[in-house]
């Protein structure tokens, strides 16, 4: 068991389709013997947009009430020694949470793709094709953008396989480096 300060929290972001949850899920399988834990965003479940507007005023405050809901379990009830934690959520509310609990543990990564390869993904592998809308490739184009702005690492899933992708991660953390 991990104590707050020997915790690291991987948060792993990006838009529907780039390939958070295969991901973790490739993740979880290799180290599943590790003392790690491998958690969903949308495990809380996703209540709709009027739901969100009625219950927090909007989808973006219910999404940064989440985000802070989240890290607070992250950091205060989970006692693994690395936490890989996914979900599509706004970098600045990222930060934000783990500002506010004074906890510096963490890095962001982004998974993005290319929107060709999201309306593969969502519409024709996921059969989705509602997720993909004109919002959720504005969505893709801020966290890009934001992740630029904040210097944060940003992986491409558009032209490699699941395992690659796993890989690619892997190489950016350092994870074989004791990171």
């Amino acid at each position: 068991m991990a104590t707050i300060g020997e915790k690291f929290i991987y948060f792993i972001t990006g838009a529907s389709g780039v390939g958070k949850t295969s991901l973790v899920n490739h993740l979880h399988k290799k180290y599943k013997n590790n003392p790690w834990a491998f958690l969903h965003f949308d495990k809380i479940g996703i209540p709709s947009a009027e739901e969100m507007i009625r219950e927090f005023g909007s989808p973006s405050a219910w999404q940064e009430a989440k985000t802070d809901y989240w890290i607070k379990r992250l950091i205060h009830e989970c006692t693994s020694e690395r936490i890989f934690f996914e979900g599509q959520v706004n970098l600045q509310f990222i930060r934000n949470g783990f500002a506010k609990y004074h906890f510096n543990n963490y890095r962001i990564i982004l998974i993005d793709c290319s929107e060709t390869v999201m309306e593969k993904r969502l519409v024709h592998d996921r059969k989705q094709g509602a997720l993909f809308t004109q919002d959720m490739r504005n969505w893709l184009k801020f966290l890009r953008n934001q992740a630029d702005e904040f210097n944060v690492a940003i992986i491409d899933s558009s032209s490699v396989s699941e395992e690659e992708l796993r890989i690619r991660f892997e190489e950016t953390i350092e994870l074989n480096s004791g990171s």
